[in-house]
């Protein structure tokens, strides 16, 4: 069912019980427990490209007069839904092996959007909005800057173990 709350409580909350609910399925259930990155890779792409169809239908949905709208958005719902099961399964791989945690992901991702959008986050408020060109060159010197900096993370991790 769609809802249209908007509580960051909730919200918090909901991800914190889905969060709590996916580790229980890794501890009790038998086919969760076996799970790994390399076994859900598939299931992942799977559930990228359902997310894709559901999308497509979606804008097509309601760009249009159509009863279709309800439903087109009810799949979207869910098939969104699948792909956050697939980040918090991964998540909870990496938790119960100690490589990373699901709040290492949301503070990865959240600074990769901050780090993306200056002209949002750091922005002059009596500056003008970046033109598409401008925001066009803006991600391109930082995609660049990001490869560089893997560049070395790489580096640096080979010159350790070698």
């Amino acid at each position: 069912m769609v809802t249209t709350e908007r509580n960051p409580v909730d919200l918090g909350h909901r991800l914190v019980s889905l969060h709590e609910v996916i580790t229980e399925l890794r501890r009790e259930c038998p086919w969760d427990r076996v799970q790994t990155h390399a076994t859900l890779a598939p299931y992942a792409l799977d559930e990228a490209s359902e997310l894709a169809e559901a999308l497509q239908a979606a804008e097509e949905a309601l760009s249009g007069d159509t009863d279709e709208s309800a439903t087109a958005i009810e799949d979207l719902v869910e098939e969104l839904g699948d792909v956050l099961l697939q980040v918090l399964m991964n998540a909870a791989i990496g938790e119960q092996a100690g490589t990373f945690t699901l709040a290492e992901v949301l503070e990865t991702v959240e600074a990769k959007m901050l780090r993306r959008h200056p002209h949002v986050f750091e922005r002059d408020p009596d500056a003008p909005e970046p033109t598409d060109a401008e925001l066009s060159v803006q991600w391109e010197a930082i995609k660049a800057a990001e490869r560089e900096a893997r560049a070395q993370r790489i580096a640096a991790r080979e010159a350790r173990t070698s």
